[in-house]
Order: C-alpha cells, then sequence, then structure tokens
C-alpha cells in the first residue's frame, strides 16, 4: 500500500478520516476481546466502582470497617475459614474504594477460592484480592499483621477446626467476629470467641492490595474494664458496649466519665455480654432506659441480676437468653413486677430463674 499525502486535506476532511480510524479501531478491539473470565471479571466490575477521596485514596472509617452489615455468618459446618475470608475481602475491598462490596458473598468467593473435598486454597484471587496463607507463631506476630492490614486477618485452629476473623488490636485486646452461628454478630472481644489467638497455627492474609488504611474514628472509651461509645454528646448519653476482659462481676454505672465529662449511661449494647464464660454477677445502674439483643445471651455462669434503673423501657429479644437456670433477677419495687414482666417477653429468660426484691440497707440498694 502507497504512502499518502494528506497535505492538501481540507480541515473537514482531516477530522472525517480520524473518526473512521477511531471507529475501525474500536471494532477491531472488541473483536479481539473474546469473553472474559470470572476472575476477569470480577476484577474489572471492582475497579469499575472505586470511590475515591481528592487526594485519590478510598476514605473508610473504622466505624463503617467494623458496622455490623459488613460481618457474615457462614451457611453451613466446615466453611469457617472461607466465610471469614469472605469479611476480610470485604473489608478488603471497602479500603480499595470499592462501593459493591455488599455483593462480595460467601457463595461468590467460593468460586475462586473453595476447593471442594478439600477447603480454602492456600493462595487465590477473588474480586481484585488475592489471598495468602502462613503459619502463625505467636500473639505478638499477630499484632505485627494487623499493623499491616487493617482489613483482617483469618487465624485458623488445625486442633479444633475453627476459623475466625481478628479485626484489629485495640487499647491491649484483640477484636474478632465469629463466621460460627451461636456466637455473637459483629465485632467484639476474642474472649468472647470459639477459639482464641493462642490456639492457631495458620492464618491467611491479603497479600494484594496492600497498604490498604483506614481512618480511626472509632469512639470507643474504655474505663474500669468496661467499654464505652458517645450516643449523643450535647445530652451527655453513653451505651456500654461490653468488657475489655471477660470478669466474673460487672457494675454497670449511673454516670461515667469520658474525655473528662460525666455522661449517663442509658443503654446496654445488644451482643455486649454474650458468650461470656466468666460473668457471674451483673448490676445495672440507675438511668439504663434499654438492653440490647442477645445482650447476656448464653452468659452461662450468670446467676445475679441486679436492676437499679427505675426508668427501663426496652429489653431486646433473647438478651437473657440460657443464662444459669437458677439465676435470681432482681427489681427496685414491688409495683414494678408487672412492667417487668412484660419487658422479659421474649428474651427467652428461662422459666426458672426467679424475680425478686432488691433489698435495701441504710438507704442503699
Amino acid at each position: 500500500m502507497k504512502n499518502q499525502d494528506y497535505s492538501d486535506e481540507t480541515v473537514y476532511q482531516k477530522a472525517a478520516r480520524y473518526l473512521i480510524c477511531l471507529l475501525l479501531c474500536a471494532c477491531a478491539g472488541f473483536a479481539a476481546s473474546g469473553p472474559l473470565s470470572l476472575m476477569a471479571a470480577e476484577t474489572e466490575a471492582y475497579a469499575g466502582t472505586k470511590s475515591e477521596d481528592s487526594m485519590g485514596e478510598a476514605v473508610v472509617t473504622f466505624s463503617e470497617l467494623n458496622d455490623d452489615e459488613v460481618f457474615l455468618k457462614q451457611s453451613q459446618a466446615h466453611v469457617c475459614t472461607l466465610t471469614s475470608s469472605t469479611m476480610m475481602i470485604r473489608r478488603a475491598a471497602m479500603l480499595s474504594g470499592n462501593r459493591e462490596w455488599k455483593k462480595i458473598t460467601e457463595a461468590s468467593v467460593r468460586k475462586t477460592a473453595w476447593l471442594e473435598g478439600t477447603g480454602l486454597r492456600w493462595n487465590f484471587t477473588s474480586f481484585g484480592i488475592t489471598v495468602a496463607q502462613k503459619s502463625l507463631s505467636s500473639g505478638n506476630e499477630l499484632i505485627g499483621l494487623l499493623d499491616q492490614h487493617p482489613e483482617g486477618i483469618v487465624i485458623y485452629n488445625t486442633r479444633q477446626p475453627h476459623a475466625i476473623l481478628v479485626t484489629d488490636y485495640t487499647d491491649g485486646v484483640f477484636y474478632c467476629s465469629d463466621p460460627v452461628n451461636n456466637a455473637p454478630s459483629g465485632r467484639y472481644p476474642v474472649s468472647m470467641a470459639s477459639i482464641t489467638i493462642e490456639s492457631a497455627s495458620r492464618c491467611w492474609y491479603v497479600k494484594n492490595p496492600v497498604n490498604l488504611a483506614v481512618i480511626r474514628d472509632d469512639l470507643d472509651y474504655k474505663v474500669d474494664n468496661l467499654v464505652y461509645e458517645i450516643l449523643d454528646p450535647e445530652e451527655k448519653t453513653a451505651v456500654c458496649t461490653g468488657m475489655v476482659k471477660d470478669n466474673a462481676k460487672v457494675v454497670i454505672p449511673d454516670n461515667v466519665e469520658l474525655d473528662g465529662e460525666e455522661y449517663q449511661v442509658v443503654s446496654i449494647a445488644s451482643d455486649a455480654f454474650a458468650k461470656s464464660k466468666k460473668l457471674k454477677k451483673i448490676t445495672i445502674g440507675a438511668n439504663v432506659t434499654s438492653i440490647g439483643s442477645n445482650a447476656f445471651y448464653q452468659c452461662k455462669k450468670l446467676k445475679s441480676v441486679t436492676f437499679h434503673t427505675p426508668v427501663l423501657e426496652e429489653i431486646g429479644t433473647d438478651a437473657f437468653a440460657r443464662i444459669h437456670k437458677d439465676a435470681q433477677i432482681l427489681i427496685l419495687a414491688e409495683e414494678q413486677m408487672e412492667t417487668f414482666a412484660q419487658l422479659l417477653t421474649g428474651t427467652n429468660v428461662p422459666q426458672t430463674v426467679s424475680i425478686g426484691i432488691c433489698q435495701v440497707t441504710d438507704g442503699e440498694v
């Protein structure tokens, strides 16, 4: 084909020729592309949903990363590694700017991560995120990994086959989400999970992308072994969300000092003390108006619950399910008995639990 001289073309002729070339290139590219593989399609979908701030990096806060809806429960037995990894991949996707992270499910990750008859692959890529596994020698090593991986680390106990997602190490406490269905939902201390840090010998982690980061906006406050969050800074109200370390005796105070200011403790959060292995006695302060669902679920040693509050308005579903069968619940006054009985409806408190009146001595309950 001869080289052509376009020097005498008009502006309109040049523009028309340019458009024709563009159309020909587009057609050729489409013909050569062919069908996308599953992994490539996932990666393309992942890349097409990135949300970035003015600096070009994804913005995710600690609270968003640990919202209850981020976490999952396993669909069946023996898939804890898959479900835990799916939660980790969801969080990595969020930190990478994927606004469609909710579409990352146990079933969708299974396509590339699961080997039937064997279990979770040691290395795999799903939704553009590459996961690898390694041995885990100690809690200190896990702390180091969590410093580099705000999306979390999946740890696995080979002797008692089970996996959980360790989400973070904050103020000297490991936090996690356990995919097993009889464990609480959301994020909570590892002491409430099915396995311990010390029992884990292997882990899965996100190999790529690297250098993910989260903005620490969490408003957790640790006071006297209890964890609080501020509900309303203007009304000066707070919620107790659980314990730093599992303890046998807990007192929910009327008020607590946070950042140098006094707040009324008006609520106990859902799952706050669920599956505590040591809790035997809880005293609930005078300002508590609500107790969340599963708040004391499966606290098998809990035998004494004392309510100092005359303003209680709500007790959530299963709040006292599976506590000690001989537990005693004490309230302030006999005239509250009928109202309190109504509040207990639906909490699945054991039928053998007794309800009585607090004894007042020298003006104190």
